[in-house]
C-alpha cells in the first residue's frame, strides 16, 4: 500500500469510528500540534521603533519572533527583551526615558541586534497568558525603547 493510500484508509477508519469526516493529508500535523501565532506591532517609547513581534507556539515552546523590519536605537546600551503583565506598561512612567518599576517586568534575554529578524524562546516558567506586553528595555539606564501590547 502506498503512503497516501495508508493515510486515506486510516483517516476513513477514524471518521467511521467517530462519525466525523476527518481527512488527513500527508505532511499536515494534527490540529492539536498546529502552530498558533499572533502578531503585535511595537510602539515607540524613548526611541523610534519599527516592526513587530509574533508569538508562536512550536510544540511545547513559546517563541517571540521579531520581524525582518524590526529596528530600534543602535546607540542604546544594554538592551533587553522583557515581558510585563501589563498591556500598558508605561502608564505612570515619565518621558523621555519611560522607566519601569522594579518587579513590573521579567527579562527574557539580551537583545541580539538592534535590527532585523531574531527569535527568543520563552522560559517554561513564564506563562504568556499572564503577560500583557513585550518590551525592549535598556537595563543600564532603566529606559524603555519600545513595547508591543499583546492584548487589545
Amino acid at each position: 500500500m502506498r503512503p497516501s493510500t495508508t493515510i486515506l484508509a486510516w483517516s476513513l477508519a477514524l471518521a467511521a469510528l467517530g462519525g466525523g469526516t476527518a481527512l488527513l493529508q500527508a505532511g499536515t500535523p494534527p490540529p492539536s500540534q498546529a502552530a498558533e501565532t499572533t502578531t503585535h506591532t511595537f510602539r515607540q517609547a524613548e526611541k523610534t521603533v519599527r516592526g513587530s513581534v509574533t508569538v508562536r507556539r512550536d510544540g511545547d515552546r513559546t517563541l517571540l519572533v521579531f520581524s525582518d523590519d524590526f529596528r530600534t536605537s543602535e546607540s542604546a546600551p544594554d538592551l533587553k527583551v522583557a515581558v510585563s503583565p501589563s498591556s500598558t506598561p508605561l502608564v505612570g512612567s515619565k518621558p523621555p526615558a519611560y522607566p519601569l518599576q522594579e518587579g513590573s517586568y521579567t527579562v527574557i534575554a539580551p537583545l541580539r541586534s538592534a535590527s532585523g529578524a531574531q527569535t527568543y524562546v520563552l522560559p517554561d516558567s513564564i506563562d504568556l497568558n499572564r503577560q500583557g506586553s513585550v518590551l525592549i528595555w535598556c537595563e543600564q539606564f532603566n529606559a524603555t525603547m519600545a513595547w508591543a501590547p499583546l492584548h487589545g
